[in-house]
């Protein structure tokens, strides 16, 4: 079984272009021409999430934890970046086999490959509308995002909080709902908010549709974490200190605030910068399609002609 041929960027294979706009969060999010069939595609689809998930977490496992135990007062949150990069590097089986890491490894993992499956389901049965095409997936790659992310952060608050009050048995729904709707709104930035942006700026003041849609991949999602700071402090000491008055509550969003909304912000980048940009470059290496210079097979081979062809001259003079 064959997947047929879309041709959304060009009807043309040989001119094939890649942008690395649409790399940024799956930006245009179908803009790749695969041919393989499911049963041999699947697969790859699978094996460049994880390998893209492997890539992005140990970053975003650090900050992760790190934010955690600076807003329950564990320590320092820059003294904390500083121990686990120790540790990546000095204990990395201890680093790497660590609760922060697997965690995080199941939550971009899962992400990335509901949305390699989602556009594989897509091309399977020849659902060709762009837009119906980008609802589908981004909506599948969100709720994937969305779960796994309030899931794993309320093991972070159980685990990396450390001793104080009684901590409730199971994570309240406040708490869970906190980390939804914080990551919502990272979402609908992402995907809705910057690609309006991106055309406001081509539209009213001619910006290069480049550096419009990169400026405003990385700018808009990294405001959300400014605006939903707040929602993520007060998750996190809500289950530390789920008795804590209001006044409390609010003197820690504000201690913490400056801190958390630079370190959420900075995530931005491995998280849907790195991550995406990794994930759809594997998927281009090792997925058929109609421009087949891109795939590693045949880079390794173009490499192993050059190398032969250097060595010629060299073994006929000796």
């Amino acid at each position: 079984l064959t997947i047929p041929q879309h041709q959304h960027q060009s009807n043309n294979p040989k001119k094939y272009k890649m942008s690395f706009s649409k790399y940024i969060a799956d930006w245009t999010v179908d803009n790749h021409e695969f041919l393989e069939g499911p049963y041999a595609r699947a697969p790859k689809e699978i094996g460049c999430a994880l390998t893209a998930s492997m890539l992005v977490s140990p970053l975003v496992s650090i900050m992760d934890k790190c934010m955690v135990q600076e807003i329950n007062g564990v320590s320092g949150f820059m003294s904390n970046i500083a121990k686990a990069s120790g540790e990546m590097v000095t204990q990395p089986k201890e680093f790497f086999g660590g609760l922060s890491f697997r965690l995080t490894v199941i939550v971009y993992f899962g992400t990335y490959a509901v949305a390699n499956l989602s556009e594989l389901a897509l091309d399977l049965y020849k659902v060709k509308n762009p837009e119906t095409r980008k609802q589908l997936k981004v909506s599948a790659a969100s709720v994937a995002n969305i779960g796994l992310l309030a899931w794993r952060d309320s093991v972070f608050a159980r685990e990396f909080s450390g001793t104080g009050q009684k901590k409730p048995a199971s994570t309240p729904m406040r708490t869970i709902g906190l980390f939804a709707a914080r990551d919502c709104a990272t979402m609908i930035a992402t995907f809705y908010l910057a690609p309006k942006g991106a055309k406001y700026l081509q539209r009213e003041y001619g910006t290069n549709k480049e550096i419009a849609e990169i400026s405003t991949a990385f700018v808009i999602p990294v405001i959300a974490q400014v605006l939903t700071a707040p929602l993520h402090i007060h998750a996190m000491d809500y289950y530390n200190r789920p008795v804590a008055t209001f006044d409390e509550r609010m003197k820690r969003i504000g201690d913490e605030f400056g801190k958390i909304s630079f370190a959420r912000g900075l995530r931005i980048l491995p998280a849907f910068g790195i991550g995406s940009y990794s994930n759809n470059k594997f998927r281009e290496l090792t997925i058929r399609q109609p421009d087949e210079e891109l795939l590693l097979t045949r880079k390794i081979t173009r490499l192993v002609q050059r190398a032969t062809r250097r060595l010629a001259p060299t073994q006929a003079s000796s």
